[in-house]
């Protein structure tokens, strides 16, 4: 094999995913020379078609098929960059072929860190660095704990409960037995901005908190129904536990200030955060039902359903990948506005947000590592030449 044909079989395989770490950093310094760019547009030509669906495809399904590649780090795109970014030779695989290049390109901006690029990135001057698992632990009796700052073992007594800190960094709760539960308390976990937490509740069900999230809790459940609330995003996975001496599940209730959740034994994913026009309530596995305190309507949701709650209560079809990316350490986004992707960044990279309404719905597709430094994201929405951003403090300012 020569030395053209090893680079081509080298580049397919990145861009199908099927590639060993040495391969993959063969592959960043061959297209990190400019002079490749043919043999990488080349390569391409070969492998759109096959990777695509027919041309009549409609453009979701296409970013879906894209998408589906996981990778690790991407570049939004807007859709005018889609439209118009790229070659005509392309034809009708053109816009699925410009997410493609920007994702692969996307990944060598990341790991080069000797390019232009990163040298560009560093004189910038903000180097506001991702967010990462911190929260606070606030006791019965009001003290609170650093959970970041905390060595794992025993964290504190609560009227025979221990709370304790694994080595994972999870917080855990054991009580010898119910007679040594003297009283019922309340914890709480919360995460700042550029914060998550991961929590085993009394009854060992798992509980993941995103940036600006609470989650409010008994230190020892009733044996009539388990009963937290809940701000901000909170993904569940339940325990199945049965009613004392009875067949029946034991009801696990999520509350939120406009809707209850009654759960029998599921994973499952809240988003309710005030600055949201709606409640999103997105089913992975089991059953919920979603009552509104507004008005006390109710849906019931199957595994793949999603419920939304703003003024009304309806139920859609999920997508469990984009809702939850966050959880998986990602950022997926499928033609999201730009206002609505800011919230996002703003929420795990400690920001305050200022986007004028006449860019608020310029759209952006792509997959982002939510792992990687803010100015890396920063350099890839201004590489659409849709906006211009600036970063003063904490404060990200969207312009033209």
């Amino acid at each position: 094999m020569n030395v053209n044909q090893r680079q081509r079989k080298l580049i397919k395989k990145y861009l199908l995913g099927d590639i060993t770490d040495q391969e993959r950093q063969e592959v960043i310094l061959l297209i990190s020379d400019p002079g490749n760019k043919n043999l990488f547009d080349d390569v391409m030509d070969e492998l759109i078609p096959d990777l695509l669906p027919e041309t009549n495809t409609e453009q979701d399904e296409l970013n879906d098929k894209l998408l589906a590649f996981k990778t690790k780090y991407a570049i939004p795109m807007s859709e005018q960059e889609i439209r118009t970014g790229f070659p005509k030779k392309w034809g009708p695989y053109i816009a699925a072929a410009a997410v493609l290049i920007m994702v692969s390109f996307g990944l060598l901006f990341h790991l080069d860190n000797g390019s232009e690029n990163q040298k560009k990135l560093a004189q910038k001057g903000h180097q506001i660095v991702p967010g990462s698992d911190k929260a606070l632990l606030t006791l019965a009796d009001g003290s609170t704990i650093a959970l970041s700052d905390a060595k794992s073992g025993k964290l504190a007594d609560q009227f025979g409960v221990h709370v304790e800190k694994t080595a994972a960094g999870e917080i855990v709760y054991h009580s010898e037995s119910q007679a040594a539960v003297r009283s019922l308390a309340f914890n709480k976990v919360s995460t700042p901005k550029g914060g998550q937490y991961r929590i085993i509740l009394p009854d060992g069900s798992k509980a993941w908190l995103n940036a600006a999230s609470s989650l409010s809790y008994p230190t020892r459940f009733d044996q009539r129904e388990r009963r937290v609330k809940m701000t901000g995003e909170v993904y569940f996975e339940v325990a199945k536990l049965k009613r004392p001496h009875s067949h029946e599940a034991l009801p696990f209730v999520v509350e939120t200030d406009k809707q209850l959740i009654q759960v029998l034994g599921t994973q499952f994913n809240i988003n309710a955060y005030q600055d949201e026009p709606t409640i999103r309530t997105t089913l992975v596995e089991g059953s919920v039902r979603v009552t509104s305190s507004l008005n006390g309507a109710s849906v019931l949701l199957k595994p793949g359903q999603e419920s939304l709650l703003s003024d009304k209560l309806s139920v859609h079809t999920a997508d469990i990948q984009q809702q939850l990316a966050w959880k998986n350490g990602e950022f997926v986004f499928k033609g999201e506005d730009l206002d609505k992707m800011l919230k996002q960044l703003a929420r795990w990279y400690d920001l305050e947000i200022k986007c004028p309404s006449q860019y608020s719905k310029i759209k952006f597709t792509g997959i982002i590592s939510r792992s990687i430094p803010l100015s890396s994201i920063v350099d890839m929405i201004e590489s659409t030449k849709e906006v211009k951003i600036k970063i003063a403090g904490r404060r990200l300012t969207v312009s033209d």
